[in-house]
């Protein structure tokens, strides 16, 4: 069994990407940019904002991206609670890992204190013994340093935990890290996507998760065909 389980969280825990592209798409019609820029955006859910400006404004300076960066958060900000509502068999979920004694974590590239306002909205924000987000860390998925964060925090051999997301971010910080890592085709990226990072597993959703995290690292919950997966370190 992991010990600790580190959950990213927009397309993971819950179903915000529909309403992020809503965002996105009112962002892109104020200021008349162009409308294929939303396929290129919509691929960077799960990249820090400032980052994703850079790449969907590389023609721009940074006082553009900001002012772009700062609108969004401005219509997003007012939506956080209605545009996050919770997977199915989220509560079920942490309800069992709770029991099971697994830690719960978070690590987002959203603020953290966004994360926490769904939380608490939802009643869950106990279930989680870390939230990491976006202004906790200097460098960000697929850097490590959120996953080292967390393992420092709890004390927790990297061995012992495991990765749980729904973007090629998300699976690629958990190989940086050492770490192995499930993937969810419930949020941004395909299972074609995911299967790139070699993610231990791939699910469908919340209710496949918690059999592999209690199996921990043994092969025989595998739901990847065996030849895709390399032996881990």
């Amino acid at each position: 069994m992991y010990k600790l389980a580190i959950f990213d969280f927009d397309g993971t825990l819950v179903d915000s990407t529909p309403g992020i592209v809503d965002v996105m798409k009112v962002v892109i019609d104020e200021y008349k940019f162009e409308a294929p820029m939303l396929d290129v955006w919509r691929n960077l859910v799960g990249v820090p904002l400032p980052r994703q400006m850079e790449i969907i404004l590389p023609g721009r300076g940074p006082e553009f991206h900001l002012e772009v960066a700062d609108r969004y958060r401005a219509i997003y900000d007012g939506m956080a609670i209605e545009i996050c509502p919770p997977f199915p068999h989220l509560m079920a979920m942490l309800n069992e890992l709770q029991e099971k004694g697994v830690h719960v974590t978070i690590a987002s590239s959203k603020r953290s204190h966004l994360v926490q306002v769904v939380l608490d909205h939802h009643g869950i924000a106990h279930h989680f013994k870390l939230v990491v987000g976006a202004q906790d860390v200097t460098n960000h998925k697929p850097h490590p340093e959120s996953v080292h964060h967390i393992l420092k925090h709890l004390t927790i051999d990297p061995a012992d935990a495991v990765v749980i997301g729904d973007a090629s971010y998300d699976l690629d910080m958990a190989r940086n890290a050492g770490v192995d890592a499930i993937g969810v085709t419930s949020g941004i990226h395909s299972r074609e996507v995911l299967l790139l990072s070699e993610p231990r597993h791939i699910v469908n959703g919340l209710e496949e998760v918690v059999p592999l995290i209690l199996e921990g690292r043994s092969p025989i919950a595998s739901s990847l065909p065996l030849p895709i997966i390399k032996e881990q370190k």
